[in-house]
């Protein structure tokens, strides 16, 4: 009798496949050796051996000629914004959507929409992506894993803070911070999509922002907001914060804030209680 998989064990199967090109049977091997985890199976694939080295000069000559075709004319070390909006149309990216950020992410961009030769050559490197169709394969099954693995949603969120930043300065804009916290929150590919069926969380805290907020946002601020964002999802009655905690004075406001001006005081919390 054939062996009969589940959804997410065929999805895992057709994502192997699609990025390396191999038969039903490997697929279904790597993917039995590395729990049916479609990404860990194909990295562990590239890095035994299945594709280039590593370390391969071959690989590295190839990468360095591929940066060569989209760097910036004033600076050969560089690929610029028109640049990046080439590589990312070559390689399927929507420069709007959250993928920008994972593939940013990958060659560690200095800042947003510029690449460099180190983080390019590297980055691609070390996951034996060393042509613009493997690059293409790569992301295209990053974008299907995206909005199940939280551990890749938090590695891109937090590398976002340092694209997002003013320039020579420790934080970013509020207003540009507000966007980007719609894509990372609310976006198709999010892991984490900050909002309920009883409490809009992301548009409460853009509301807030707006109005009582006026500083630029720091790292810890940043970085903090994706924490509490996870747990007001598992605990919507805030049940988890209190004086004590040792929460950004911005994230202590905002809890009064939704106490008292969304919530009525603690009646509501009562009731979101009762239902827990």
């Amino acid at each position: 009798m054939p062996a009969v998989y589940s959804t997410q064990q065929k999805s895992a199967i057709t994502q192997f496949i699609s990025f390396t090109q191999l038969d039903r049977n490997t697929a279904i091997r790597a993917l039995k050796s590395h729990g049916w985890d479609a990404q860990t199976a194909v990295n562990a694939h590239y890095g035994s051996g299945g594709g280039a080295s590593t370390g391969s000069p071959a690989a590295k000559a190839n990468l360095t000629k591929l940066f060569d075709r989209y760097a910036s004319a004033a600076d050969k070390n560089i690929i610029d914004a028109e640049g990046t909006m080439k590589y990312f149309q070559d390689t399927d990216v929507d420069v709007e959507g959250l993928e920008s950020l994972a593939a940013l992410e990958i060659v560690q961009a200095p800042t947003m929409g510029e690449m460099s030769r180190d983080g390019f050559v590297n980055g691609w490197q070390e996951r034996n992506c060393e042509t613009v169709d493997k690059q293409k394969a790569y992301i295209k099954n990053l974008k299907r894993e995206m909005p199940g693995d939280k551990e890749l949603f938090t590695r891109v969120y937090k590398y976002t803070f340092s694209i997002a930043k003013i320039p020579d300065s420790k934080g970013v804009a509020l207003d540009a911070a507000i966007v980007y916290w719609g894509l990372l929150f609310s976006g198709p590919l999010s892991a984490v999509k900050w909002t309920s069926s009883n409490t809009p969380w992301l548009e409460w805290w853009t509301e807030f922002l707006n109005s009582s907020w006026k500083r630029s946002v720091n790292k810890d601020m940043w970085n903090e907001t994706l924490k509490f964002a996870q747990l007001t999802l598992t605990d919507e009655s805030l049940g988890f914060w209190n004086e004590e905690s040792s929460w950004p004075s911005v994230i202590d406001d905002f809890v009064d804030w939704v106490k008292n001006e969304k919530r009525g005081g603690d009646k509501q919390a009562e009731v979101m209680d009762e239902e827990y």
